[in-house]
């Protein structure tokens, strides 16, 4: 099962914000401990996004590994990669069931595979702007140490500032999705991997673009990138094979049950038809023995 889900958050304005009944109801259907952690982001929108990141990986796994929503546990790597640490058997068909989340400006996303490891990152406008003005020298000295001669220079030669910076956000999202997908995230040279964007073909819309990677001078056929965008954002989702996971404590690892393919095989899943990402609402996230509650509480709001 594939999942390609993105959560936009930009029109959800929840009564009373986390005071509000609505906040607190969806709270109530994560652990304590997820909870808490929601709670002690300062600003309310990256609460949202936080508590909506939540709510993708427990419904995530409920669907993909027949799970009981409120007994999912989510832990993380060392590298910060997400993953279901049930102790339950994979289905036949999704051996190496893992999934990835992000979140940036209006959208919360996550992506699922059966077989391939996968990151996902969500890069929005305005991130890399000073001042409101997108400016590419200063993005080079604030990234001279993630990027190579090479991509600012297919950069910079689209000229146009716009156009800029859509490749730069493509650029940067792929950087992230490829580490995400690998676990040591922000424990990677950025430099070591080099990208080579271009326009994907019709056929594979809605992916616009698509990406190879270079890692350390070599090209890495067995891996695939797929670019997005959702609105004025871009979402890229990096699947690779199993075998260059990094997981410094090897539980995550220990989910995967197939890790070992012939070249043939492992092609046909690389380069396999990709669904684009479904736009969900809150209520597609929550437990179905909780609708109800939801409803009312929605419906009828102490701070409306």
């Amino acid at each position: 099962m594939t999942l390609r889900w993105a959560f936009n958050r930009s029109s959800w304005r929840p009564e009373g914000e986390e005071k509000g009944a609505e906040f607190q109801f969806l709270l109530s259907c994560i652990s304590k401990e997820e909870a808490e952690s929601v709670l002690r982001f300062k600003f309310f929108a990256d609460k949202q996004r936080a508590l909506a990141s939540r709510l993708l990986q427990r419904k995530c796994a409920e669907e993909c590994l027949r799970l009981r929503y409120e007994d999912v546990r989510i832990k993380r790597t060392k590298g910060r990669k997400p993953f279901v640490a049930n102790p339950v058997d994979r289905p036949a068909d999704r051996p190496n069931f893992n999934f990835n989340v992000s979140h940036e400006g209006d959208y919360v996303v996550l992506a699922s595979d059966p077989v391939c490891v996968v990151g996902v990152d969500v890069a929005a406008p305005g991130q890399s702007r000073k001042n409101g003005v997108f400016s590419l020298e200063q993005v080079f000295r604030n990234f001279k140490s993630s990027f190579t001669a090479a991509e600012f220079s297919n950069i910079k030669c689209l000229g146009e500032e716009g156009a800029q910076e859509d490749a730069f956000r493509r650029s940067w999202s792929c950087k992230e999705a490829f580490t995400k997908a690998r676990g040591d995230g922000i424990g990677f040279d950025l430099q070591r991997c080099e990208f080579f964007i271009q326009d994907a073909s019709p056929e594979r819309l809605p992916f616009t673009h698509v990406a190879e990677v270079h890692v350390d001078g070599k090209a890495r056929h067995d891996w695939s990138f797929s670019l997005q965008p959702l609105g004025t954002h871009w979402v890229t989702i990096a699947r690779g094979p199993p075998s260059d996971v990094v997981d410094a404590f090897g539980e995550f690892r220990r989910t995967l049950t197939r890790t070992e393919f012939s070249a043939q095989d492992w092609r046909r899943e690389i380069h396999s038809p990709q669904p684009g990402f479904d736009i969900v609402a809150l209520r597609d996230l929550l437990p179905s023995d909780r609708l109800d509650e939801y409803d009312q509480i929605v419906e009828v709001d102490p701070f409306a």
